[in-house]
């Protein structure tokens, strides 16, 4: 047994001689810097906009193609190309939701747009993979 109870080890160790650091030394929080989770929280929503800007120009053109092929609109204006993007979509933007709530918001006003900045970013490429994936859609579909 230890002979003190701030001792964490009951034998002599010579890599350890020294008391280990508490918590608090250890670990460094600068209050001024952008959370992690709070920026993937934002770009989350940033993707789910991303997601819906992109089913929706692919819906649009979903409702071209078919007039002009057909002279006229398509079944139920074809929704299911919607509601099969709004799904994602959603889950992606409560997924953000559910983030932010865990994550709170950012100590100072600057921070959290640095946060939406740095969260914009983030998803900047997935973003554009999305818009070339329907780009290619639409030319292929021609």
């Amino acid at each position: 047994m230890a002979d003190y109870q701030s001792e964490l080890l009951s034998f002599p160790s010579p890599f350890l001689s020294p008391a280990l650091p508490h918590l608090h030394e250890r670990v460094i929080i600068d209050p001024s810097a952008p959370s992690a989770v709070r920026v993937l929280g934002k770009s989350m929503y940033v993707l789910a906009w991303g997601w819906a800007l992109s089913v929706g120009w692919l819906w649009i053109a979903t409702v071209q193609q078919h007039v002009r092929r057909h002279d006229i609109a398509p079944p139920y204006y074809a929704m299911d190309t919607v509601a099969g993007g709004a799904v994602p979509a959603l889950l992606m933007a409560l997924t953000g939701w559910a983030i932010a709530r865990f994550a709170g918001r950012a100590p100072y006003a600057e921070l959290e747009r640095r946060e939406w900045w740095h969260g914009f970013w983030w998803s900047f490429v997935p973003n554009a993979l999305l818009l070339v994936t329907v780009w290619v859609m639409i030319k292929e579909g021609r």
